[in-house]
């Protein structure tokens, strides 16, 4: 105990003590609210970001702003698996497949049959190779498309308006552009046309010529082999009519095919076709092609289109990823 003399001493003290705690306890007290703001400052970051998400993921998977629902989800990912399910779905994608498969824009709706079965396969759950390969036909109505089941259909392939489309104008009625459009839809090849100059043979055998033979003969995607499976141009023909190819099997991506149901088969049987197909699922979602550094995601799209077929599953492996909201 401290003696009374002491007294002013003691007060002394208690004055210095309390003094040197008044800073201490301001300190803690702005800690605790510097924390508390903190965290309300990331809640709220983290709000924003999962509506940008939203509002991305919306108009990249169906073209229209996000619902307030949407834009309030704490985890809008989540969420792709219902977008890719909905009709704007199915019509965006099928619009965007439409334009990647052609040349350009075709004269009317009626000369459109890739984006109405497009629309058909994704609308109704079909494998994605149904497009390419499945038995349908496709014919116009007064004002659209219809789809159907057809035993002898090649997806789009062998639809009349598409042929017509892509018959070209070799003069002995071999389909080179309707080839050439085969294996780009399928694999994604690329090639850059030469102009031939006047007088040029264009014939079969002009075509064996040293400056024309790689891509007409030689090479994997030879035009003129594939152009052989498929069904011959009447020449002088307006509109184009066609009869059916009767040069015999071909020698083909290693294999012997004896006709072009066995060629898109095999196509579409290929890791190129796969390939191609997520490389178009990125145009969509990106608006250009794959970089290295999204193998895994990529893989990923390649893998869902393989075991779940659809191209749902294949856009929805890409989408779904967190890096599509923080690009």
């Amino acid at each position: 105990m401290v003696p009374r003399s002491h007294s002013p001493l003691r007060k002394g003290l208690r004055i210095t003590l309390f003094a040197l705690s008044v800073p201490a306890l301001a300190a803690a007290v702005a800690l605790a609210t510097g924390r508390g703001a903190h965290a309300d400052g990331n809640e709220a970051d983290k709000a924003e970001q999962n509506e940008r998400c939203a509002i991305r993921l919306s108009i990249a998977l169906q073209g229209k702003s996000a619902d307030a629902t949407l834009l309030g989800a704490a985890g809008p990912l989540g969420s792709v698996d219902a977008m890719v399910a909905s009709p704007e779905f199915a019509e965006r994608y099928a619009r965007f497949v439409n334009s990647e498969f052609n040349g350009g824009p075709s004269a009317s709706a009626l000369e459109d049959p890739v984006y109405y079965l497009a629309k058909y396969v994704i609308t109704n759950g079909k494998p994605w190779s149904d497009l390419f390969v499945g038995q349908y036909k496709v014919v116009a109505n007064a004002t659209a498309m219809d789809v159907s089941a057809d035993p002898t259909g090649l997806g789009y392939f062998r639809t009349p308006s598409w042929m017509k489309r892509y018959a070209g104008n070799e003069p002995q009625g071999y389909m080179l552009s309707a080839s050439f459009r085969i294996l780009s839809n399928t694999t994604g090849l690329t090639l850059t046309p030469s102009v031939g100059n006047p007088g040029d043979d264009r014939t079969t055998n002009g075509r064996t010529a040293a400056a024309c033979k790689s891509c007409h003969y030689d090479n994997w995607f030879a035009l003129d082999k594939f152009a052989r499976l498929l069904p011959m141009k009447k020449p002088a023909s307006d509109p184009p009519t066609f009869t059916p190819p009767t040069e015999g099997p071909q020698q083909l991506l290693g294999k012997t095919l004896t006709n072009d149901k066995e060629l898109v088969t095999t196509l579409v049987d290929s890791d190129a076709w796969r390939f191609n197909q997520c490389r178009t699922v990125y145009k969509f979602l990106y608006a250009r092609s794959e970089n290295m550094c999204e193998a895994k995601t990529f893989d990923a799209c390649v893998d869902a289109l393989a075991t779940k077929k659809t191209i749902q599953s294949a856009v929805a492996a890409v989408a779904k990823d967190a890096s599509f909201c923080s690009q």
